[in-house]
């Protein structure tokens, strides 16, 4: 339901609008991503055109897929229904999941950590070696989509060692397990080689504009609100149960996992605080079972039973009410459910970025038309559009054809593999988007003049808000000779 909501209140989201133009252009890989969302992104638009229902049918379905995993980690580590139950709704209501519901590789990256950390914890329970070849598989899967799974594989292997568990590392089947998941990721691997390793590129530009001393302070308030602040107690329990308590021995490696990645990402990773989102299904699952003890007064824990009158939770029934009321008041910060007007009055997307970049694209490209259609027909014929980014290139893309407006060019990450302009377009003239002055222009035109200036609808504030649009004239050189300073990764 509430997927339904967010498409039915918004429009597309930037990089969703870039996944359909990618999705054109079917390959092993791509600057900022392996193909796998770019598959499904494909397969949605054969079966249902462009259909914001359709395009975002299969994170929808991934979404629940990881919401009966986390059931599946509550019952492997000894949870009954409450435990599962709650496990599945605190991860459903968690705003990181919610927000799952766009087209794009994080939610199949949090599904596939789901099913690696259960049928890890159930090999741990039954000795059952032969299901590394299954996590393997899953691996694989994942490395198609997003390479962090193996964070988590990193993780995991120093939590072992340091749990005293090395001999997991001495089946042969592990490492089967291994070699099926590098053979389906080596196609990829061989296509960001061929190209010079674009997506390290990227990663690198990515964290110098994201790095500064305000980081380490948002990281920490990020881990609390993206599992949503409401439901902390459930995961924070869980990691000190894995962490301390003696029936969760086994499983000790998930607790030290997430320490090592806490870490890492701190000091090492600098824009992406959202990556350890794949490791709370499992600290939900645990810290279900902990709160099951908790709301029976059969534990202490952190309270003992005088205090526990004093709880929110005092019955599993409080906890579900509580887990569910909070999670459904936060679905207007999680989810794009809000019109415009509202987000121009209250601008929810200070906090959630995503929220204000479903808004604006049909009409940032009806501008940009008027502006094509103010030339000469003779002059129009020779025309190229070109964009700041993706987003501005796939809105145009989308938009455009049916107000007569020409494929669009960007040299914004994949998007610049895709040009440059024809030659024959050499000499003629350049609607530019995004640009933010003209003497950015001027080494490549000789004459640049601003035809028009876009305001998001209500006036949103977002990354669209202002952008300029240019008439440029004059290209001083060939179009293929330029291109390369046209180049960005991030």
């Amino acid at each position: 339901m509430a997927i339904l909501l967010a498409v039915g209140a918004s429009g597309y989201h930037r990089d969703e609008l870039y996944f359909l133009d990618a999705s054109h252009h079917m390959q092993w890989g791509y600057v900022d991503q392996p193909p796998g969302s770019i598959a499904f992104v494909w397969l949605s638009r054969v079966l249902f055109g462009t259909s914001l229902y359709g395009l975002r049918l299969f994170p929808a379905l991934a979404d629940g897929a990881a919401v009966f995993g986390a059931a599946l980690i509550a019952r492997e580590l000894g949870g009954g229904r409450f435990p599962q139950g709650l496990a599945a709704l605190a991860l459903a209501v968690s705003p990181f999941l919610v927000a799952g519901h766009l087209a794009g590789p994080t939610i199949y990256d949090i599904t596939a950590w789901t099913f690696v950390s259960w049928l890890i914890i159930r090999i741990v329970r039954t000795g059952n070696d032969r299901l590394w070849l299954a996590v393997g598989v899953v691996v694989g899967l994942a490395l198609l989509t997003k390479e962090t799974i193996l964070l988590l594989a990193g993780g995991l292997t120093i939590g072992f060692l340091v749990n005293r568990q090395a001999r997991i590392f001495r089946s042969p089947w592990l490492w089967g397990g291994a070699a099926i998941a590098a053979a389906m990721w080596a196609p990829t691997l061989a296509w960001q080689a061929a190209r010079g390793w674009p997506t390290l590129e990227m990663s690198r530009n990515l964290q110098r504009e994201h790095s500064g001393a305000g980081y380490a302070a948002s990281f920490f308030a990020i881990q609390l609100l993206l599992p949503g602040w409401w439901v902390a107690p459930v995961w924070i329990g869980g990691l000190v149960a894995l962490l301390r308590d003696a029936r969760f021995r086994a499983y000790r490696a998930f607790g030290l996992a997430y320490l090592t990645l806490f870490v890492l990402l701190l000091v090492f990773v600098a824009d992406r605080p959202y990556y350890l989102a794949g490791l709370y299904p499992a600290l939900f699952a645990a810290g279900s079972i902990v709160a099951r003890d908790v709301v029976a007064g059969t534990r202490r824990f952190l309270v003992d039973r005088r205090a526990k009158r004093r709880l929110i939770w005092r019955s599993p029934r409080a906890a579900i009410v509580w887990v569910s009321v909070l999670g459904a008041l936060s679905l207007p910060v999680s989810l794009p459910i809000l019109p415009a007007s509202a987000l121009a009055k209250v601008p929810l997307q200070a906090v959630n970025y995503n929220l204000g970049e479903v808004i604006g694209w049909p009409q940032l490209t009806a501008t940009v038309a008027r502006v094509y259609r103010s030339l000469p027909d003779a002059e129009r014929r020779r025309t190229v559009v070109l964009t700041a980014n993706y987003g501005e290139a796939g809105a145009i893309d989308r938009y455009g054809p049916a107000l007569g407006l020409p494929r669009a060019y960007s040299g914004h990450n994949n998007e610049w593999w895709w040009g440059p302009p024809l030659p024959g377009a050499a000499g003629g003239t350049a609607v530019v988007v995004g640009w933010d002055s003209a003497s950015s222009l001027t080494p490549y035109f000789r004459q640049v003049r601003l035809a028009a200036v876009f305001r998001s609808p209500h006036g949103v504030d977002n990354d669209e808000n202002g952008a300029r649009i240019w008439i440029c004239t004059g290209l001083r050189r060939p179009w293929p000779a330029i291109w390369p300073a046209f180049r960005h990764y991030g």
